[in-house]
This record gives structure tokens, sequence and C-alpha cells, in this order.
């Protein structure tokens, strides 16, 4: 009585609930590279190598431990229900277990690939998370707002994190004002004179070398180059950057995690977001060794608090509303929005932009940044340039390392495009020039102005930023979180606001045509 164990790409952990409920000495595991999968939009080649050589090297780690592992590899060019299909034959198998996939059109894909195979399948539940679908379910029952705060605390006394007995430690659920450091305290902190990059990896590993050899024969002409790649593929290299993390940047991570510096593309973050999103580490485990941190005094509290926020708040929070809302969040688009993704972001064309170009060439080369570049530059063009909600999720699904249907939805649709009215953030995300000069690095070596909102020299955010306050006034005056810059509007004589309106045209058209 053989079964089929699939193990998908984004459920390499030891602890995956599939193998929970099989038997080393009768299933059978199988770990599938789709071709035409890889092949859909246009993924980094970084996204590619990082999943497929995780696979690769997770197979052998389930050898060593006992299990009989097939791999359908990249060269075979199947899908996923004729490989599976292929195996229930080959191994006359009476059914088919996977852990539930972390995409809603995976998951409603599951009963026509068990009338595919002909067995049953059956699904486990998804333990990538300490908060289940079923869980946040019944937290969210009938209320009528969704705030992401009151889940975080729901969550700390849930899985008594940061707390000192019934209450939150330090007596605050959040250090948010604590964690707001400009581009300027930045510098005078010193801490730029560190750059910190992420541990390096062996990049002549040999298993690597072979999945990069593959994108280049089956899958040319992806972003990004080889040489590149800065990703840890096993789970022992992912929880020493876990450590390398607490030890070396978890103390600066709070202050400075909403500066943009050019010439520091990782500053004080993580990056460890690709390897929880696959399952090379446990949310529990890095919010476990981020507390140990505090309380043995090597990282202050606002520090902890701002990184357990991301992990045990926001992470579990967007999860949870993507299970929830889709698959109607994925057809919102509250302000009308309907322009593609800038081509200075997609790499056709090339800006003279400098925080912009900034974003562009560091996804380019290593399929990640920092979630204020993500925000407050990408998405921020994004929304005031008025683009699409799902030709934005494809984007940033593609292009980022960590970028999948689950996270970008709600991160994209709802927080950077506020396609969805106002469920994930209160307001729109909209900022000129002076924020983006308040808090990066970028302005310096830029031809524009950020205090000009017309004329050539204008700074396009601030253009585009009046122009966005202009097309949707009336929302924004009635929201409270914006009344005051709708207000802004309303000071400009009729002669300046024709002006600002005009010049936001020939913005978009140059960053369109690559003329700006």
């Amino acid at each position: 009585m053989t079964r089929i164990v699939w193990i998908q790409g984004t459920q390499l952990t030891p602890a995956n609930s599939a193998l929970a409920v099989a038997d080393r000495t009768t299933d059978r595991v199988v770990l599938i590279e789709s071709l035409p999968h890889a092949q859909r939009g246009r993924l980094h080649r970084h996204k590619v190598a990082l999943v497929l050589t995780a696979m690769r090297r997770f197979a052998e780690e389930l050898r060593a431990d006992g299990w009989q592992v097939d791999e359908c590899r990249l060269e075979h060019g199947l899908g996923f229900e004729e490989a599976i299909s292929e195996q229930v034959r080959t191994h006359d198998a009476t059914g088919v277990v996977t852990m539930a996939p972390c995409g809603w059109q995976a998951q409603a894909a599951l009963p026509r690939l068990e009338a595919t195979v002909g067995v049953p399948v059956h699904v486990t539940d998804d333990t990538q998370f300490l908060c289940s679908r079923e869980a946040f379910a019944d937290w969210a029952g009938t209320r009528r707002r969704l705030r992401m705060q009151e889940f975080y605390a729901w969550m700390r006394r849930t899985h008594v994190v940061l707390m000192d007995g019934e209450q939150p430690a330090g007596g605050q659920w959040s250090y948010d004002p604590d964690n707001r450091e400009t581009f300027a305290a930045w510098k005078r902190s010193g801490e730029r004179d560190r750059p910190t990059p992420p541990p390096t990896i062996d990049r002549d590993d040999p298993v690597l070398t072979a999945v990069q050899a593959d994108i280049d024969r089956l899958l040319p002409g992806l972003p990004g180059r080889a040489e590149d790649f800065w990703l840890p593929t096993t789970r022992a290299e992912s929880l020493a950057w876990l450590e390398d993390f607490i030890e070396h940047r978890l103390a600066g991570f709070g202050p400075f995690e909403d500066v943009s510096d050019p010439d520091d593309p990782w500053l004080r973050h993580a990056t460890l977001s690709p390897l929880l999103n696959i399952g090379l580490l446990h949310p529990r485990e890095c919010v476990a060794a981020a507390e140990g941190a505090y309380r043995s005094g090597a990282a202050p509290l606002a520090s902890v608090e701002g990184f357990v926020r991301q992990v045990l708040g926001w992470r579990e929070y967007v999860n949870g509303v993507y299970w929830r809302e889709m698959p109607t969040y994925a057809t919102l688009n509250e302000l009308d929005a309907h322009q593609p993704v800038p081509p200075a972001l997609t790499g056709e064309v090339r800006t003279t932009l400098a925080c912009v170009q900034h974003v562009a060439d560091i996804v380019e080369r290593y399929a990640w940044t920092h979630h204020i570049d993500r925000l407050m530059i990408a998405g921020n063009l994004m929304l005031l340039l008025g683009t699409e909600p799902q030709a934005a999720n494809a984007w940033f699904r593609e292009r980022f390392a960590d970028g999948y249907d689950w996270v970008m939805q709600a991160n994209v649709t709802g927080m950077s495009l506020h396609a969805d009215g106002g469920l994930m953030a209160t307001k729109p995300y909209a900022a000129g020039g002076a924020y983006i000069k308040r808090m990066t690095g970028h302005c310096k070596s830029c031809r524009f102005d950020p205090k000009q909102r017309t004329g050539d020299d204008a700074c396009p955010f601030t253009t585009l930023y009046w122009d966005f306050t202009a097309r949707h006034h009336e929302r924004l005056a009635a929201n409270p979180r914006t009344a005051q810059a709708a207000r802004g509007w309303t000071r400009f004589d009729e002669e300046e606001q024709g002006r600002i309106r005009a010049r936001a045209q020939v913005v978009a058209a140059g960053i369109v045509d690559g003329t700006l």
C-alpha cells in the first residue's frame, strides 16, 4: 500500500505535515520541478535557483533520513499533474498526500488533481504559520473592521511572546514611534560606516552549479545573473543566517527599518523572508531567537518588538487576510487604476529618477529589496501613476525571491495600491519627494528637486503626489488620516492646480517612455 507524498517547493521543512502522516517503509516522496510552472511570467533567476537548489538539497536530506525520494527534474518538462500521475502509475499508488498549498489557485486546483490521478488526494494542514487559516477566521469572526494591531496583540498573548505576565514587555504593545529614524540620523549614528551584507554562501556548491546550468539551458533570458546569487539553500545555512542577523543586525533594525541608503541595500534588515516562505525557517524560531536577544540584553526592546511585529504580526496577518478574502480580493480595484507597471521597474527603460533606478537595479541584481523600497518607492510610484493592481502583483511576485501570491495580494493590492478600499490600510500610502528626501539618501545624486511641484526640475514624486490628491480628492477629504492633504490641494489657486496637472501628464508619459 504505497502513497505518493508530494512535497511542494515552498514546503521544504522536516516539519511538513504531509511527512508527519506518511510511512517511510511504504510511501514515496516526490519533489516536482515543473518546467511549465517556471515558464509562466518572467521569474527572476534567483527565485528559480533558490527553490530548485533548496528542493534538490532537501531531497538529499530526506534520503539520508530514510525516506524513498523521487525527483522530477526541470529537464523532464512535466507539469505537476502529469508528474504526479506518472508517480501514481509507476508505483501503483493508492493515494496522494500533500500539505495545503500556500496559494489559492493551487488550492482550488486540488479537486482537478484528484480527478486526473484517479486516487484520493489527502491534504494536510499548513504548518508553516503560527496562526492557522481556521484560527484566523475564528479571530476575525464578524468584526466590522480587521485591525492588524489587535491581531498582533492577540498573537502575542496566545503564543506568550514578549509578555511579562499578562502585560506586554515594557508596558507597550508597539514601539513603532521609536523606530522611525531618518536618513540623517542613520548617517550620524555611524552605522553607515559598517555595511553589513548577508553572510556569503558557497556559489561553487555542485547542486547550485547544476541548477544554474539547467536555468541557462531551459529557462534562458530570465532577469538576474548567476554570479550574483546570494541566498542560502539548506536549513543549516538558513539557521546560520538567522543567527547572524540576531548577532549583528537586530539591535539596529528597529530605528533604521524605514531608511533607504543607495550605498547599502541591506542596512540592518534580516533578509529572512525568502527562507521563511519556502520552509527553510519557521516563524516560531525567528521570534524565539529575537526574544532571546532581548531577554539576554543583546538587543533593545524597540528593535526586537519591531522585528517580532513583522513576523508574528504582519506576516501572519497578511496570510490570514489572504485566505479569508480570496478569490474576490484579486479582483479589487477601488481606485480604478489601469496603467501598466512602470517600464523603469521592469528594466525596459532606465530613468534619471535616482530612487526608482536604485530600486530597479537592486531588484535586478538580488531579486530582493527591503520593505521601504518596496512600499514607498516602487509601490508609491505605482500608486501615483495608477498601476493596475494585478499587473503590479505579477511584477512583485515574479521579481522577488520571497514573492508569492499570499504575500503580495494583501501587501500590493491593499497596502501599496489601496485597491481594497482600506481593508489593509486606513489610508493610501502616497508620498511626495519630501518624504523620500527625509528617509533616503537618493535625492543627493538626483537631478530633481523634491520641493518643486512644477517645472523641468520638479521631483516627479512631488508632482504626481499632488496630481493623485486631485484625482482622488473627494475620497481623501472624507478620510480623517488624509483630510489635511486634501485641504492642501484646495490651497493652490486654479492656475497652480492647472500647472501641476499638466506637469503630471508630462511626468507620467516620461516615466513610461524613458525620457525621465
